[in-house]
């Protein structure tokens, strides 16, 4: 992300951040030149577990989801899928060259329900306020105004939608003084009603978390009424 301010326009396609190396304008802490982010991210040795996490997520045919931060659109093609035909994949960036990769690297796939967002420094800049899951993969650290980010997110949420964060703890890669601590995480979720629902343990060096208000069909009132019996 850049740091400047973007104007928003949505198109038909797909991401947003994560990177390294802050230099000309990007919104947020650092990120690569588009070209060179792709490249990075498109590394066959990098093992992103794409499938096992949207296996946890659980989507559904239907399911309308933004991913955030969506890079080369590692995760926002596969999902897509997991939610076609009648659901909406709409990938958040602030590089409109990103965007503009995702949006043919979906058409050569044949996917159709992907959708691209200019999105700005502090908001998403989404077109809907029916969002079942809003997705961050290693991109919240990359957000210089983290809270500002998430309280403009929770107001795109279905009132039961959830906030997926997959991060590092400083501990697990000290070498980078940008990760965030999942402590810290928890907190500014925390401060829009959104709490911890689920946590999975598939990945050696970060954390997993998917995050709910206690609303409607929140697993967080599953696990309530279970824990009651």
């Amino acid at each position: 992300m850049r740091l400047r301010t973007l104007p928003a326009t949505i198109c038909c396609a797909i991401p947003i951040l994560s990177g390294i190396a802050a230099t000309n304008a990007f919104s947020q802490l650092a990120q690569l030149p588009a070209d060179k982010y792709i490249q990075r991210m498109d590394d066959p040795s990098r093992d992103l577990k794409v499938a096992e996490v949207i296996a946890k997520l659980r989507l559904k045919p239907g399911d309308v989801v933004a991913d955030i931060g969506s890079g080369s659109g590692a995760f926002s093609i596969p999902m897509a899928k997991a939610i076609a035909p009648n659901g909406i994949l709409y990938a958040v960036d602030i590089d409109q060259k990103m965007l503009d990769f995702v949006a043919d690297r979906a058409r050569k796939s044949g996917v159709t329900n992907l959708r691209t967002v200019l999105g700005s420094d502090d908001d998403p800049k989404l077109p809907v306020k029916n969002l079942d899951v809003a997705f961050f993969h290693r991109v919240l650290h990359m957000i210089e105004h983290r809270q500002a980010y998430l309280n403009s997110t929770a107001t795109y949420m279905k009132p039961d939608g959830r906030i997926v964060v997959i991060d590092k703890n400083p501990e697990q890669s000290p070498e980078s003084w940008m990760w965030l601590r999942q402590s810290d995480v928890d907190t500014w979720m925390a401060a829009i009603a959104f709490y911890p629902a689920e946590k999975f343990d598939i990945f050696n060096d970060r954390y997993f978390v998917s995050y709910q208000r206690p609303y409607g069909n929140s697993i967080l009132l599953h696990k309530k009424k279970t824990a009651g019996k």
